[in-house]
């Protein structure tokens, strides 16, 4: 073969080789790099957009209101309380706390649920308020339970006493009242109440733990007890055993005494000076503020020494 022949061969095999080389090159560049460089920028993409969360609390639920539909409150409470206490920021968490508050107060007045209640029969001499610190409970329990209508008892009556071993929980942060009720050793939660407000006198910190020092009623300005007629209309409020800790409805402002001033005598022909409505008085009290329902509610179930935790 003649030497020019041979270099324009040796010339096709070098372009040849050449091209193939950038062939596989293009090849493995678009196949393996630029896909691996678009999965990665595809993932930093969903890593940095908004995507919603999966609430496992959710499906729970509705589980749970489903056993309770099919006549299985029981279970059905019992698996709401596991989803609020596994999943407590869930979205559905307050409304399984709410629908444990409604089973266990119903279960606590039924007359067919028995379990936990005593039956007493009444003895010569007996009155409500006694028989109700003989067997740690309160009027107000009695008198709901058993439907009286006067607090005049005979000998023999048969009465149905629930002990009532209740603390409350004020949980700060988040504007709760937690009642919690003491069942032998253990303490479960029993109702959650919303504050309208929570408002702590100056140098408070938390927690605190004290006890209840009193269940005060007033109606017209005089105190009422549970047996007297105006005691569902009167005002009522739990003090803790330190100062300035109450549970109470909000506070309403108050009117403050105006002193009229002394006016010359109106001329004749001439309007009296009119005299400026009083001035409301700042709402400025401390305490845990519900609304009167609740207040109510609570009022029947927890009694005198009673523990009340403030914790944040």
């Amino acid at each position: 073969m003649a030497k020019p022949q041979l270099k324009i061969l040796v010339f096709l095999i070098t372009i040849g080789l050449v091209a193939g080389s950038l062939s596989i090159g293009w090849w493995f560049y678009t196949n393996v790099l630029l896909k691996e460089n678009q999965v990665e920028n595809d993932i930093a993409a969903m890593k940095g957009k908004d995507r919603p969360r999966i609430d496992p609390g959710v499906k729970r639920f509705e589980a749970a209101v489903d056993l309770i539909r099919r006549g299985k409150t029981e279970e059905g409470r019992d698996a709401l309380d596991k989803l609020r206490l596994q999943f407590p920021d869930s979205a559905a968490s307050p409304e399984a706390m709410r629908i444990i508050g409604e089973i266990n107060l119903d279960q606590l007045y039924s007359p067919d649920n028995m379990a936990g209640k005593k039956d007493y029969i009444v003895q010569p001499g007996n009155s409500l308020l006694g028989i109700a610190g003989a067997h740690n409970t309160t009027i107000d329990s009695i008198i709901r339970m058993n439907g009286l209508m006067s607090p005049m008892l005979q000998p023999g009556d048969h009465l149905t006493l629930i002990p009532m071993e209740f603390n409350l929980g004020v949980f700060v942060s988040k504007k709760q009242v937690r009642l919690l009720r003491t069942v032998g050793d253990k303490e479960y939660l029993f109702k959650v109440y919303d504050a309208k407000d929570i408002r702590l006198p100056a140098g408070t910190r938390l927690p605190v733990q004290m006890e209840v020092a009193g269940k005060n009623s007033i109606y017209n300005g005089k105190p009422v007890t549970a047996t007297d007629p105006h005691y569902l209309d009167a005002e009522k409020w739990i003090s803790g055993t330190k100062s300035g800790i109450v549970i109470s409805t909000p506070p309403v402002a108050r009117a403050l005494p105006v002193d009229e001033p002394k006016s010359a005598p109106a001329k004749k022909g001439s309007s009296p000076a009119a005299t400026p409505p009083p001035a409301p008085a700042a709402a400025s009290e401390t305490g845990i503020f519900l609304n009167r329902e609740d207040i109510e509610e609570i009022f029947a179930l927890v009694r005198t020494k009673s523990k009340l935790s403030l914790v944040r």
